[in-house]
Order: structure tokens, then C-alpha cells, then sequence
């Protein structure tokens, strides 16, 4: 796959802003379908990233290719694997919004025109890229690991609740609205999204402990390509 697309022209949308102290936590933000576009390109609409630690490793994870509740998913079986769509995961460490980590992740097709994908400066990682095939978890020479494939939305949301609770604003005998959220009712339950995880070294992304850092990430689509 290379890294001949980070050289070509590309269109740069930020997604996602989020800061945590790396303590033990978990961490993420959402954005699904927000922006009218983004119904036109899933396969580079970013909808949530994720942050956390797991087993000693720090984790990080893009999701993309969500669709507005109540649309029904129009994913197939194998996700979203865009060659022209270049994905990259930003942690930034003294908050000057430039970051010290990029993490870039691109997919590929072989000649049998087989999904595969790329991550490169995973920190920890062992090699300046990691490749191997969609759907599969994927070891670095360190042994960490990465994955993408398709994946339930992790995304949780009443939609119901959330336009009820707007009408009530409307109504005359509730002037001042009232919340009419389920936390028992998930509107995005068992709809497919494509997820990118991928495990990361701590003591190389936050040599100190307890840092404030900043997470983002963006789709970045090869101009002159067609969703």
C-alpha cells in the first residue's frame, strides 16, 4: 500500500476535539452525520474516537461510515475500506494544537482485490508500518495490536427521547420543556459502523503520567476521487 497518498493533495476535515489526563480512564467524542455532507462520503465521515487503557496499553479507535437515526445501515458485509481516504489519530501533548503523535492509517487492495490496511508511527509499535488484512487482528513485531472491520456502533443515543424531548419545548401547557430520555433505549443498537482500534506503548505516548493531552482525528480524501 505505501505511503504515496500522505504525498498527494487531500481535503483536511477536523472531527473531534477531546482532552483527558491519563490516569485510568476512558474517553471519547462523537459527531454522527452532523454536517449535510457527510451522507455523501460515509467512508470518510468520522462519527466517534475513543481513548482508554486496557491491559497496560493505551488505546485509541476511529469510527466511521454512521448514517442519521432513523435512516436503516446500507453498510455490506466487509465495511468501508476507501483506498483514496487517508485517516490520521493526532495526540497532542503541550496543548499548541500541534501534534507530537500522528498516527496515519490508509487502506489498500491486492491484486485479487482483497481489503488491506496500513498503520504507520504507531508508537510502541516495533516498525514504522503495520499491514495486514481487514477483519483480522493484526500483531506489530512488538506485539501490540491493531483491527478494522466492521463493528456495532458504540455510539449510544435516545433519538426518540432526544425529538420528544424538542416538541416539549413546542407545547403550551409545558412551557419550559421537559426531558423524556430512555436510558434503557438505544437508538443506534445493531447498526454497523467500520471501526480502526489500535494499541498503543504509554510510557511513549505520555512519558509523564497523569499529562493533559489532546486527541483528534481526520479523513483526509485524495482530491479529484469520488466517494
Amino acid at each position: 500500500m505505501g505511503d504515496s497518498m500522505s504525498k498527494q493533495q487531500s481535503r483536511r476535515r477536523i472531527t473531534a476535539v477531546l482532552a483527558l489526563s491519563l490516569a485510568p480512564c476512558w474517553s471519547w467524542a462523537a459527531d454522527h452525520a452532523d454536517a449535510p455532507s457527510s451522507t455523501l462520503d460515509p467512508s470518510a465521515d468520522i462519527t466517534d474516537i475513543f481513548v482508554f487503557r486496557e491491559g497496560g496499553r493505551l488505546v485509541g479507535a476511529i469510527c466511521f461510515g454512521g448514517v442519521p437515526v432513523p435512516n436503516p445501515r446500507v453498510d455490506g458485509p466487509t465495511g468501508r475500506y476507501d483506498p483514496n481516504v487517508l485517516f490520521s489519530y493526532e495526540i497532542d501533548l503541550n496543548g499548541d494544537a500541534q501534534p507530537e503523535h500522528e498516527i496515519l492509517i490508509r487502506y489498500g487492495r491486492n491484486a485479487k482485490g482483497e481489503a488491506g490496511v496500513q498503520f504507520e508511527n504507531l508508537p510502541g509499535a516495533g516498525a514504522k508500518f503495520v499491514s495486514g488484512p481487514v477483519e483480522k487482528v493484526i500483531s506489530a513485531p512488538s506485539g501490540l495490536r491493531v483491527y478494522t472491520g466492521l463493528r456495532d456502533d458504540p455510539f449510544f443515543f435516545d433519538f426518540v427521547g432526544f425529538t420528544a424531548t424538542l416538541a416539549s419545548f413546542n407545547s403550551s401547557d409545558k412551557p419550559k420543556g421537559t426531558l423524556m430520555f430512555d436510558n434503557a433505549r438505544d437508538s443506534f443498537a445493531f447498526r454497523n459502523l467500520t471501526a480502526i482500534v489500535f494499541e498503543m506503548d504509554p510510557t511513549l505516548v505520555v512519558p509523564e503520567p497523569g499529562k493533559l493531552v489532546r486527541v483528534w482525528a481526520t479523513a483526509n480524501r485524495l482530491v479529484g476521487s469520488s466517494p
